[in-house]
Order: structure tokens, then C-alpha cells, then sequence
């Protein structure tokens, strides 16, 4: 018992390494400059030169790490999705708190994506999984080169946006709502499943089956800003409408407010089925006569340069301090020494 002490002690690892550390770099780094200037102007001065450079170059680094956060360092939270409501359509269910959530149609009313690959078997051989597995976030992803064929066909046979670029013609019928790919939705889904947890309705992510995901975003995209920057800029030096690609650069890193910018992750509760041993677990048929259940989520654009501004802002407010300490210290020696320089000049005049 005793030699499981001995071994517990000695495996104890305060923190008192790491300010060790900080303090030894301090007195090393800092230390030998102040040493080195100080015996040059004078233990004070010398300390008032060593702080102003210190937080000017902090200034510069704290700048630097504000308009490109570190990826280890100072830097606020990440974005991330909330979940904010989860909404069962079913009848006599009445509006969403949400009131974008109203606007995407009854999921009843949405083709699913069997249909439409069986409308277009062309699209067959592009997925990976069964048809009746597949969805709209699964088609609008499909690629035949540099055209998202997926995407050309929701929008032009049914009307259904999504958040793949494409220029096929045809009204909307997602009133603002986009189909977003298996990949574009990957971080909201692992968030609806927390929380379809968190509220009890589902044990585990096995007792529903993902249908489809929607995203509703009012900000302008450098597209809709800059149209003519846009496709392939060939041998060109400058890219094509660089004023415009800048200018929006430029708006879009001062933004600070943002519209919301929501998610929805559609799911429906699932037959239970028994698993055969030594076979593969069989493949999840969604329940007809359970409704469906939109997970609505908001994006939190998060504070990553929050932090670096913080930082920005204290060693820029010590540094104009010690640089105005070292200005009017320098007009308080010239003011001293002209009132020597005149004395001095009146006592000659006197003797002689």
C-alpha cells in the first residue's frame, strides 16, 4: 500500500511546469534585452523602451493572429449548429415556432428519391446504394464532370433547389429552402441525432432513417455578387471581375451581423426488424404510418476572432500608453534642459 503512494506522488504532475516555463522565457527573452538597454539609457527609460516594443510587436502578432486565427492559440468558438426546434408533421400539428419552417412543403408533397430515379434511370448507375435508400441530398450531389447532373434535374423537373450550383431553368417550389448534399449536411446531422436523443424520442440513432436535409440561407453568395467572376479565368494574370471578387472579400470579412441561416434534417421512425445471426443486418424500411420529423437548426457563426481582437486591443492600448509615457517624458527633458540651458545663459550674463 505504501509503495502505491510512493508511485502516486511521483506520477503527480502539477502545473507548475508551465509557469516555469513562461517565467524562464520572460526573464531569458525579455530579460536580457532589458539588460542589454537598460545599461545603455538607464534602468527606467530602459524599461519604458523594452515595454513599448514589447506590446508594439505584440500588436503586429495579435493583428496577424485576429485576421487569421491560430489553429492552436487565442481563438474563440467555432461555428456550429443549435438545434432549435423539432417539429412533427402530422395533422392538427399547427405552425412551426419557426416561421421559415412553414414555408418548405409538407414532406408528403416532396418527390422522394426513388421516384425520381425512376423517372430518370439514368441516374441509377450514379448512386451508390439502393433506390428506395436514396435521397434528394444523395441526387443533388451526383457530378458527370463539371456539371452537377443531379442538381440540374431536381430543378428542372421539379422544381427543387439545391445548394449545388446549376443552371437549369424551372419555377421553385421549396419557396427559398435548398436540398443540401449528404456532405454539405454531415455536421447538422450529427447534431440532429444528439438531439433526438437528448429529447427522449429516440433511444439511438437506429430507431429512424434520415430522409432528406434543407437549408435556408439569405446571405449573398460571391456568385449572386459577382456573376461575371465566376467559370474557368484561363491564362489570365488577375482573375476575371477582380474589383468585385475584392470588394466582396472586403464586405464579407467586416460583416459582423449575418441573416440566420437555418438547417433542417428530416427523419421518420423505422420498422423494427429482427437481425439474423451471422448475417448482415438488414436494411432500414421506414414505418408509412409514423409521421415525419424535421429537426430544425441555426447556425451559430461562432466568435473565432473574437479572442485575437481581445488580445489586439490590450497590447495596442498598452502600447500608445508606454509610447506616449516615453513622448511627454521626452518634452519634459527638452523643456528641462532649455530652462538649464537659459539659466544658465543668465548667471554668465550676471558674472559678467
Amino acid at each position: 500500500m505504501h509503495n502505491l503512494h510512493l508511485f502516486a506522488g511521483l506520477s503527480w504532475d502539477p502545473a507548475i511546469k508551465g509557469i516555469l516555463v513562461v517565467a524562464v522565457g520572460v526573464a531569458i527573452l525579455i530579460g536580457s534585452i532589458l539588460l542589454i538597454v537598460g545599461t545603455n539609457t538607464g534602468s527606467r527609460l530602459g524599461l519604458l523602451i523594452v515595454l513599448g516594443s514589447l506590446f508594439g510587436w505584440l500588436s503586429i502578432l495579435t493583428m496577424y493572429w485576429w485576421i487569421t486565427p491560430p489553429g492552436i492559440g487565442p481563438r474563440g468558438q467555432d461555428p456550429s449548429w443549435k438545434p432549435v426546434e423539432i417539429y412533427v408533421h402530422e395533422p392538427g400539428a399547427g405552425p412551426a415556432r419557426t416561421s421559415v419552417v412553414d414555408l418548405l412543403p409538407d414532406p408528403s408533397k416532396v418527390p422522394s428519391g426513388a421516384q425520381v430515379i425512376a423517372e430518370h434511370p439514368e441516374l441509377a448507375s450514379q448512386i451508390v446504394g439502393k433506390p428506395e435508400n436514396t435521397s434528394l441530398s444523395d441526387i443533388a450531389a451526383i457530378k458527370n464532370g463539371d456539371t452537377f447532373t443531379g442538381a440540374d434535374i431536381l430543378k428542372r423537373f421539379y422544381g427543387i433547389d439545391s445548394t449545388q450550383p446549376s443552371e437549369a431553368a424551372g419555377e421553385s417550389k421549396l419557396n427559398g429552402w435548398q436540398v443540401v448534399t449528404v456532405s454539405g449536411a454531415g455536421e447538422a446531422s450529427a447534431t440532429a441525432d444528439a438531439a433526438l436523443i437528448e429529447a427522449g424520442l429516440f433511444p439511438d440513432a437506429t430507431g429512424y432513417k434520415k430522409l432528406n436535409a434543407y437549408e435556408w440561407n439569405e446571405e449573398e453568395t460571391r456568385a449572386e455578387a459577382c456573376p461575371a467572376a465566376e467559370g474557368d479565368g484561363g491564362t489570365r494574370v488577375l482573375p476575371t471581375d477582380a474589383l468585385c471578387r475584392a470588394w466582396f472579400r472586403i464586405r464579407t470579412t467586416f460583416n459582423l451581423w449575418h441573416p440566420p441561416r437555418y438547417q433542417i434534417v428530416q427523419i421518420q421512425p423505422v420498422i423494427a426488424q429482427e437481425t439474423v445471426p451471422g448475417e448482415a443486418p438488414p436494411v432500414p424500411k421506414v414505418d408509412p404510418s409514423r409521421p415525419t420529423i424535421s429537426v430544425v437548426m441555426l447556425r451559430d457563426q461562432g466568435n473565432v476572432r473574437a479572442k485575437p481582437a481581445y488580445f489586439f486591443a490590450i497590447s495596442f492600448s498598452l502600447f500608445i500608453i508606454f509610447v506616449l509615457i516615453l513622448h511627454f517624458r521626452d518634452k519634459t527633458l527638452m523643456k528641462n534642459l532649455e530652462e538649464a540651458e537659459k539659466a544658465k545663459l543668465e548667471a554668465k550674463a550676471k558674472t559678467s
